[in-house]
């Protein structure tokens, strides 16, 4: 039994990082096939609202934390992982208050007047979810992947059976479950963030003071990487209605199996680039992005494949036989998956190199084809206009992002 266990405990290191994205990938979209099955067209939409609106400070959270904690990390003392777990706190409030604020206030617009008992749900899910993101990804940076599979572990398989057990019909007791299952990495975060600070450290108001200013110009790119996300979404809502938009974003999630890879490069891949920048040399790390891409392109051909002969059944079985009829939808999602892929990891070499303007460019070029083509293609195709408007984005983002890094003077 213990030789068995120590053998589980290998794998777990060795792909730790396989392990945890599956659990994170894995559990929002059973989160999301889940919730199609069980929730009416009307809920399912305001879920889909719920989701963009994690998703948004997701991205806060990752440019103001985690992208230049993992290039600046090495060179760190101890006391810096508890300089960003207050920061995790103080936006994880302030973030959750403004999102619920802006329900309450303009939800109308989108087809979603949030109740006050739906905002408050809202407000503690939002706070909940992002201490736990962070107990996850900061394990990344300072403890190792074993340590955040355990913690996507203590979330993620609760997250599901009690989705399964509750079998919610509103997006209330949705979002209950979704408080409680994430409790206990919360909890982790909450404590990092408490902890004492070595004497000699400076001031952690200081040291946060100095990781923002190194990151400005993620944190000025997160909004840019929201909206060309959700611009599709919120404007096919507006001008169709929330249950198209829940269609497009349902079908889209299942296309989030690839997030088992392509999430790794944002937590994993991104801080052992940074170490193999630091110690081998930037030769190397390229080395290690050639063949990134390599792997990546074989990975999404065979799902290419697999999508283009068996999408209605793959969206049949997901989501139900209420969606089957628009499976084209996925595989224009996946199409523009393989695009955004090439950008993520141009974006996100050219950061590790320290050019961290490169992703800002490809980001705002992401918004204007978002804004460009989704008032041609919305208004007359519906969710398939909006489909195809992903796909513009992401070659609009990789454009942009190589025309930058050829720019010989960089502002």
């Amino acid at each position: 039994m213990l030789k068995y266990l120590m053998c589980r405990l290998s794998a777990i290191r060795k792909f730790g990082s396989l392990v945890d994205q599956i659990l994170v990938s894995g559990g929002n979209f059973l989160t999301i096939a889940i919730c199609a099955h069980a929730l009416p067209l009307s809920e399912q939409g305001k879920f889909t609202y719920v989701f963009a609106s994690y998703m948004a400070l997701l991205l806060l959270n990752v440019a103001g934390v985690f992208q230049g904690a993992a290039v600046r990390a090495p060179a760190q003392d101890k006391s810096y992982r508890i300089s960003l777990a207050r920061l995790q706190l103080l936006q994880a409030l302030l973030l959750a208050l403004l999102i619920c604020a802006t329900w309450l206030g303009f939800g109308n617009i989108f087809g979603w007047q949030a109740t006050a008992t739906e905002a408050w749900l809202l407000f503690v899910f939002l706070i909940l979810q992002q201490l736990a993101d962070f107990d996850r990804r900061s394990a990344y940076i300072f403890s190792g992947t074993s340590r955040a599979v355990y913690s996507s572990a203590a979330l993620y398989p609760l997250r599901i059976i009690g989705l399964l057990v509750v079998r919610p019909d509103t997006v209330n007791q949705v979002l209950q479950v979704l408080i409680i299952s994430a409790l206990i990495p919360a909890a982790l975060t909450i404590f990092s963030a408490s902890q004492s600070r070595y004497e000699a450290a400076q001031s952690w108001i200081t040291a946060i003071k100095q990781h923002l200013t190194y990151s400005r110009l993620f944190i000025a790119g997160a909004p840019l990487g929201w909206l060309w996300s959700y611009i599709p979404i919120f404007l096919l809502g507006i001008m169709h209605g929330k249950e198209q938009a829940a269609l497009l974003a349902s079908i889209r999630g299942i296309s989030s199996v690839a997030n088992v890879l392509m999430e790794q490069i944002e937590t994993k891949v991104v801080a052992d680039w940074a170490r193999v920048h630091h110690g081998a040399g930037t030769h190397a790390m390229k080395n290690a992005v050639s063949r990134l891409l390599k792997f990546g392109i074989v990975f999404w051909l065979i799902g290419m494949a697999v999508v283009g002969m068996f999408g209605r059944e793959i969206v049949a079985l997901v989501l139900g036989n209420l969606y089957a009829p628009h499976w084209p939808l996925l595989v224009i999602g996946w199409g523009g998956y393989g695009v955004y892929f090439l950008a993520r990891v141009s974006g996100i070499k050219h950061r590790t190199l320290g050019s961290n303007q490169v992703e800002f460019a490809g980001n705002f070029c992401g918004v204007l084809a978002a804004l460009a083509a989704g008032f041609v293609l919305i208004p007359a195709l519906k969710a398939t206009g909006a489909a195809w408007v992903y796909v513009i984005i992401a070659t609009a983002m990789l454009a942009g992002q190589m025309y930058y890094a050829k720019k010989p003077v960089r502002a």
